[in-house]
C-alpha cells in the first residue's frame, strides 16, 4: 500500500496510486492546498515510491527548489533547465518546487518552455496554496491534485498516538489548527499556547469593558507577538465565532473553545451579535493588511480603534 505516512487525503491518495499502478505518471503536477496539511511530504512520499525506496535526501535525482527571499526568481528556474537535460542514473528525475505561486513572471514563463517539451523522465511538482497566482498556462500543462484541510479526527487521533498527548488537549490542538497538520504540531511543541489563549481572554474584558485607552493599550502589547501574530488573531477570532454561535443557538459542539464556555458564555450576554460581526470583519481585515506587509504597529492601532468604536 503506498502513502501509509500520509494523514488523510485519501483523494490524492487514490489517484497517484491508481497513475502508479497503471503507469500512467504525469510529468508536471499542481500540488494545492492550504499550508500545513502535507503537499511537501505527499510530493517525498511519491518520490521515495518512483525511486524504489531510495533516499530522496541524498539523491541526486531529486531537486528541491524553494524561494530564495521572497520569490523563486528566473535564475533558479534557468538552473533546473540546465539540470533536466542531463539524464537520471535511473528511471526519473523530479522537481519539488515548493510555495510555486512565489515564482516571479519571467520565472514561470521560462518554466513553461520546459512544460510544453520535459524530457520523459523528468516530473516537475508546483506544490502552493494558491494556484491562481499560477499563469494559466502553466496551470494548462499541469495535473492539479487537489489536498483538503485534515479531519479533527485524523489530527486528533495522531497527537495523541504519536505525540502521546492527552485526548482533552489533542482535541483542543486540533479543533485550533483547523485542519493543519503543522500548525497541530506547533502548538502542541509551544509553552506559550496557554499563555497567548489568557492574554487573548485578558483582551476581550478588556473590549468588554469599553475602556477606551485600555482598548488603545491591547495594540502596544501585542507587539510581543508580533512574529505569530497572525495566529494570535486567529486564536482571538474563534473566541468571537464561539459567542457567535452561542447567540445563533448552535449546540457545544461547534464550539472550539470548549473548556472556556463559562468565559464565552459571559462575554456572549455583553456584546451584539452585530458588534461580534463587525469585530470578526475587523480583524480579518487587519490579518489582510499585514499579509500585505502593511505597518505592524498602525495596524495594530487601527485595529484597537476600529473595535472601540464598535463597542463604545
Amino acid at each position: 500500500m503506498y502513502f501509509e505516512n500520509i494523514i488523510g487525503q485519501e483523494f490524492a491518495k487514490k489517484y497517484m496510486t491508481n497513475s502508479i499502478k497503471n503507469n500512467k505518471i504525469s510529468h508536471a503536477y499542481i500540488f494545492e492546498g492550504m499550508d500545513g496539511i502535507g503537499k511537501k511530504k505527499f510530493a517525498e512520499e511519491f518520490s521515495k515510491i518512483l525511486f524504489k525506496g531510495t533516499s530522496i535526501d541524498v539523491n541526486p535525482d531529486c531537486i528541491s527548489i524553494n524561494p530564495d527571499g521572497n520569490s523563486i526568481k528566473i535564475a533558479q528556474i534557468r538552473k533546473l533547465q540546465s539540470d533536466i537535460i542531463i539524464k537520471p542514473h535511473k528511471d526519473y528525475k523530479i522537481y519539488i518546487i515548493n510555495q510555486s505561486e512565489k515564482m516571479t513572471m519571467e520565472a514561470q514563463n521560462t518554466l513553461l518552455k520546459t512544460l510544453e517539451e520535459p524530457p520523459r523522465y523528468a516530473i516537475i511538482i508546483l506544490i502552493t496554496n494558491n494556484k491562481e497566482r499560477l499563469l494559466d498556462t502553466v496551470k494548462s500543462r499541469c495535473e492539479t491534485i487537489k489536498f483538503t484541510p485534515i479531519s479533527q479526527s485524523d489530527l486528533k487521533l495522531y497527537l495523541m498516538n504519536t505525540k502521546g498527548i492527552d485526548e482533552q488537549r489533542a482535541t483542543l490542538l486540533a479543533t485550533f489548527s483547523r485542519g493543519s497538520m503543522e500548525k497541530a504540531l506547533e502548538l502542541s511543541d509551544s509553552a506559550e499556547f496557554s499563555i497567548i489563549r489568557e492574554d487573548i481572554q485578558k483582551y476581550i474584558e478588556i473590549i468588554m469593558d469599553k475602556n477606551m485607552s485600555e482598548v488603545l493599550n491591547i495594540a502596544s502589547d501585542l507587539e510581543k507577538y508580533k512574529t505569530s501574530i497572525i495566529s494570535l488573531l486567529d486564536m482571538m477570532l474563534n473566541y468571537f465565532r464561539d459567542m457567535m454561535f452561542l447567540k445563533e443557538g448552535f449546540g457545544k459542539n461547534m464550539i472550539i473553545n470548549i473548556d472556556k464556555i463559562i468565559f464565552i458564555q459571559n462575554m456572549s450576554n455583553k456584546i451584539t451579535y452585530s458588534q461580534l460581526s463587525k469585530i470578526i470583519d475587523i480583524i480579518e481585515e487587519t490579518k489582510k493588511r499585514i499579509k500585505s506587509n502593511c505597518n505592524f504597529n498602525t495596524n495594530m492601532q487601527v485595529m484597537a480603534l476600529n473595535i472601540y468604536e464598535v463597542i463604545k
